[in-house]
């Protein structure tokens, strides 16, 4: 017996790793290792989802409002819920809206939501053309932050097993998300402002939780003023975005489930393309992969009998002000739920405008 006990060396080294890596998931040795909001918003998201679904709005009991549920990236997270709800009172809005985002992520949501008998009477999903771009940052983003395994593997087919196996490295071991640099470590405990970013941290997450999802935005009502400056920011992030493009079947594969369940579920829906700065539209006309993308994306969301709602064709859209090139600042939130709005009566309740 003495003479095998070699054969329990990689137990004991299994053992300790797992060990190592428990370190890695202590809330504050995360954020020390990983100091933005990035996983504070996806983790606020989570909770979110969960709450949402516990809760059940319109099951069970009559509805005093109707429910509407947005999905979309950083351009629809940061509406103002107080507005809201003083604007919309026959709405109960829930925003699960997030940095970084793709049709996978919407249709996660959208699925767990669905299956908790949870119906809807409206879903506005975002859509745009860097959301099937297969050399986005989903993997550091979406698949890195949200899902569950039962619904990975139950898209096996759409994931394929690179992202299965990516998803699976992440969720076993915390060091694949929270990288143990001692070095940034060390810089980040030493950082005098460190207090500050963890006080941010539980202000977003508990501001996501306590208004239906909408982001607490780090600029608030910032716009900027500089034409320089936004015609800079419009460059870096169409080259940040578009640099290495190449069209992601996966993400397509996922766009038309959430279309096929939503005809099926007889779900009103307003897809909208939204705007970014004048500068950036412009460079994004020039681009040949965007117009291919909307041509297609065109034909298979008409084929479901939806439609896109561009805001940069619709003249009922006025709002000029913009946070940066790829954004607009949080007063144009408000011209932006108008325009989804005025969608909604003109395709679902033409006799109420």
């Amino acid at each position: 017996m003495l003479k095998a006990r070699f054969l329990f060396y990689p137990v004991i080294l299994l053992l300790f790793l797992f060990l190592v890596d428990s370190i890695f998931r202590i809330p504050y040795i995360q954020t020390i290792t990983k100091i933005d909001l990035t996983a504070v918003n996806y983790k606020a998201k989570s909770d979110f989802l969960e709450k949402l679904i516990a809760e059940k709005p319109g099951v069970g009991s009559p509805k005093t409002k109707k429910i509407m549920i947005i999905l979309g990236s950083s351009r629809l997270l940061y509406f103002d819920h107080d507005e809201l709800v003083s604007f919309y009172p026959d709405w109960e809005i829930y925003n699960l809206s997030s940095a970084v985002t793709t049709p996978a992520y919407y249709d996660f949501q959208l699925t767990k939501i669905l299956d908790a008998g949870i119906k809807p009477d409206l879903v506005i999903m975002e859509t745009d053309p860097n959301q099937f771009n297969q050399n986005s940052v989903f993997k550091s983003s979406n698949l890195t932050y949200s899902f569950d395994l039962s619904y990975v593997l139950s898209n096996l087919g759409l994931f394929g097993k690179d992202h299965v196996s990516f998803y699976l490295g992440r969720k076993l071991f915390a060091v694949g998300t929270y990288k143990p640099y001692i070095d940034q470590m060390w810089k980040n405990y030493k950082n005098p402002y460190l207090d500050n970013a963890i006080g941010m941290h539980k202000a977003t997450y508990d501001y996501i939780l306590s208004h239906n999802g909408n982001g607490l935005s780090p600029i608030d009502n910032y716009m900027e003023k500089d034409s320089n400056s936004l015609q800079m920011t419009s460059h870096r992030t169409l080259d940040w975005l578009f640099a290495s493009y190449v069209r992601s079947p996966m993400q397509f594969g996922f766009y038309e489930k959430i279309l096929d369940r939503l005809k099926e579920e007889n779900i009103k829906t307003v897809i909208v393309w939204p705007l970014s700065s004048p500068d950036f539209e412009t460079l994004m006309e020039k681009e040949t992969l965007v117009k291919t993308w909307e041509k297609e994306i065109d034909q298979i969301t008409t084929s479901r009998n939806f439609s896109i709602l561009k805001l940069k064709n619709d003249p009922s859209y006025t709002c000029n002000a913009f946070a940066d090139g790829g954004h607009v600042a949080k007063d144009c939130y408000r011209s932006l739920m108008r325009s989804i709005l005025l969608e909604y009566f003109r395709k679902y309740e033409p006799d109420h405008l």
